[in-house]
């Protein structure tokens, strides 16, 4: 009777093979989640964009026109002053949370952001060609304006 004398174990190659699959496994998870994660932030700017919609109608109730804005990051910091400001039944934006503004220019004016933290621009309906009242904009995912991933209003 011959007896072994080697040691039990896994050779480098097994463990090598199981690395290489829980690697792939965890890439695959991973791919899934970030898209989940950026389809949740795209819904989430909708979410914020419609409110932010909903509130400028609610200024021009009041005021009788839309805060003045042609698109671009001043116009943002116009719509935030004007939307979180007592004026008329306002403030129009209550209860703001720090996510949701930022000062994106570093000039000491707040601006309304998106979850990727870019601002909103806002358009006044007289700085468009088509037959808007306003248009709200984010950025997207890119973070880049003008490009397919814009979000907009």
């Amino acid at each position: 009777m011959k007896r072994h004398t080697g040691v039990a174990g896994f050779t480098i190659v097994e463990i090598l093979v199981v690395i290489a699959i829980i690697s792939t496994l965890a890439g695959l998870l991973m791919s899934g989640v970030m898209i989940a994660r950026t389809k949740v932030r795209k819904d989430q700017t909708k979410i914020s964009l419609a409110n932010i919609g909903m509130a400028l109608k609610n200024y021009r109730t009041d005021m009788g026109d839309y805060p003045s804005g042609s698109g671009d990051i001043t116009s943002s910091e116009t719509l935030y002053k004007e939307l979180t400001t007592a004026k008329g039944f306002g403030p129009y934006l209550p209860g703001l949370d720090s996510k949701d503004i930022k000062d994106t220019n570093k000039n000491g004016s707040m601006e309304l952001v998106d979850p990727w933290g870019n601002p909103i621009w806002y358009t006044r309906g007289d700085n468009l060609t088509n037959d808007k009242d306003f248009e709200l904009r984010s950025a997207g995912p890119d973070g880049v304006y003008g490009t397919d991933d814009d979000i907009v209003l």
